[in-house]
């Protein structure tokens, strides 16, 4: 018998929880880092660009998907689009084409030069991609979004564990580095303990399998009511005491004002690539919690709501970040170090004492971000064993649990060195190039979601909502509880604040709605930006 499928309690409930998805280590770790590393304020006004133009598109696209089939990735894309369909064919053709010329470049670099040069790997994961294509039909892109998601928490959950160490370590007042080489020392020290970072690596893996347990109004949404409150007022608290400090309106003046000639081509692109990542596109997520949401929901109205809360948190971010590491005199361009090698030190220094309580709020505040974040990408795997394979839910629980564990094992234990696993290093070796696999596994594993599979699915789902399913179909389900017909407003009124406007005008932009602007973007606008991206990711110059 099938299982009647849960529904969110209400409007707020799915907004707290899709935004407790979208506000992780993207907008409290990542998105505070790279504005630092790309000059600041103009890399802020890019980014706010980037996410009306990209992401509010995808995001009502992908809800607009999940809500219209009450299906997890795979299946709403299956529903939607069965197999047999000529895209499914070309698309499949031109893959399997791609990875005979891979294969054959690859082997034949290896009998020339005896070495592999990445190319047989590649080509061997494209030749698959193309006959599943070719196989089970579009429906596969949806399968691909579940798995890169749940390969992410596989690693995501190792840095879990690792803030998780951070908090412990900030409220027992060991977290007291006078200089930042002492704090690197440590953090050094630290990952290269394997089974230590293993096990946090677990229990972070326990407390995402926890918010789960109860289902999606008992577990996920009552959560989110509770953490998403407790996030933003630990940022509002570390705010307040960075901004009071001596010289922190440096920190301020560098977030928040303007220079673009410190802009370059890299950084437009990397705004566009992290606005897309930030609101967790292109996994699978907002598919799966769209399926839960009521037809009489307004996609539009709660999309926005999802996309101010993550904004507004990627901004408080900066705000409770650069004040301090300015008004310490420490360099806001210090990349993914930022957090754990520069922050600790900044706080040891925060005048007045008690700068491990501070620090211990800071990670406390991680540690929320980085959970319901993980939880989001758990309750993809879950939903999908529940829709396709009828388990109930804890049995789909508990055994990804198992399966994402294992896997983050072995990203725990490689960042110590690639020595304890040889195998695995042996078997990629084999396959890539060494350039791929120089870092440890769980670098791997970021480097091919990060630069390979989230633009390429973000990419598809782009043009499956506008080509496939057509951008009439999904608008006519974006419409479904618009009561108030916000999708039909006319651009022009909206700007103009809905003073009239002169006959001619009316006539002119009469046809330009929200609706048509979405599709304008979904069809034609995202998947070119997210090829430009993609291309970027992997290194290849763009030539502008």
């Amino acid at each position: 018998m099938e299982q009647k499928r849960e529904t969110w309690g209400g409007t707020i409930g799915f907004v707290l929880a899709a935004a407790g998805s979208a506000i992780g280590l993207g907008n409290i770790w990542k998105f505070p880092y790279i504005t630092g590393m790309n000059g600041g304020g103009a890399f802020v006004i890019v980014y706010l660009i980037c996410i009306f133009l990209l992401g509010t598109p995808l995001m009502l696209s992908e809800i607009a998907i999940g809500r219209k089939t009450a299906r997890n990735p795979y299946g709403a894309f299956k529903t939607i689009s069965p197999a047999g369909s000529k895209f499914s064919y070309v698309l499949g053709a031109l893959l399997l084409l791609q990875a005979v010329f891979m294969i054959y470049s690859g082997v034949d670099n290896v009998i020339d030069n005896g070495t592999n040069s990445g190319m047989i790997g590649f080509g061997v994961i494209s030749a698959i991609a193309g006959g599943l294509i070719i196989w089970k039909g579009v429906a596969m892109v949806g399968l691909f979004s579940i798995l890169t998601g749940l390969a992410i928490l596989s690693y995501y959950s190792v840095v879990g564990g690792w803030i998780l160490e951070y908090v412990y370590l900030s409220f027992s007042q060991n977290i007291q580095f006078e200089t930042v080489a002492d704090a690197k020392e440590a953090f050094g020290s630290f990952i290269s303990q394997p089974w230590k970072v293993a096990i946090l690596h677990l229990i972070f893996m326990v407390l995402c399998a926890a918010m789960l347990w109860g289902g999606i109004r008992n577990g996920v949404e009552r959560w989110s009511k509770i953490l998403m409150p407790a996030l933003l007022l630990l940022l509002i608290a570390v705010i307040i005491r960075g901004v009071t400090l001596p010289g922190a309106i440096e920190g301020v003046k560098f977030f928040l004002y303007p220079d673009f000639s410190k802009l370059s081509t890299g950084s437009i692109l990397e705004a566009l690539g992290h606005s897309f990542y930030s609101l967790s596109l292109g996994m699978g997520i907002m598919i799966t919690y769209g399926s839960y949401m009521k037809k009489q929901e307004n996609i539009l109205k709660t999309s926005v709501y999802i996309i101010i809360l993550d904004t507004v948190a990627a901004l408080m971010a900066g705000l409770a970040i650069f004040p301090a590491v300015f008004a310490m005199n420490y360099e806001p361009a210090a990349g993914p170090s930022l957090i754990f090698q520069v922050l600790p030190v900044a706080f040891n220094h925060f005048p007045g004492g008690f700068g491990w309580f501070w620090a211990g709020l800071f990670f406390l505040m991680l540690t929320i971000a980085a959970f319901t974040s993980g939880a989001s990408l758990l309750e993809m795997g879950v939903t999908f064993l529940m829709d396709q394979l009828k388990w109930g839910r804890k049995k789909a629980i508990a055994v990804l649990f198992v399966v994402i564990s294992a896997l983050g094992v072995l990203s725990a234990i490689s960042i110590a060195g690639w020595e304890n696993i040889p195998w695995l290093k042996k078997a990629f070796d084999f396959c890539f190039s060494p350039d791929y696999v120089k870092g440890s596994f769980f670098d791997v594993l970021d480097y091919i979601t990060s630069n390979w599979c989230l633009p390429l699915a973000g990419m598809m789902t782009a043009i499956f909502t506008g080509w496939i399913w057509t951008a009439r179909r999904a608008a006519r389900e974006l419409r479904e509880g618009d009561t108030n017909r916000l999708m039909d407003t006319n651009i022009l009124l909206l700007l103009s604040g809905f003073r009239k406007e002169p006959f001619y005008r009316q006539m002119l932009y009469s046809g330009l709605t929200l609706t048509t602007l979405w599709a304008i973007l979904t069809r034609f606008f995202a998947p070119v930006i997210i090829f430009f991206v993609f291309l970027h990711s992997l290194g290849i110059n763009l030539g502008f």
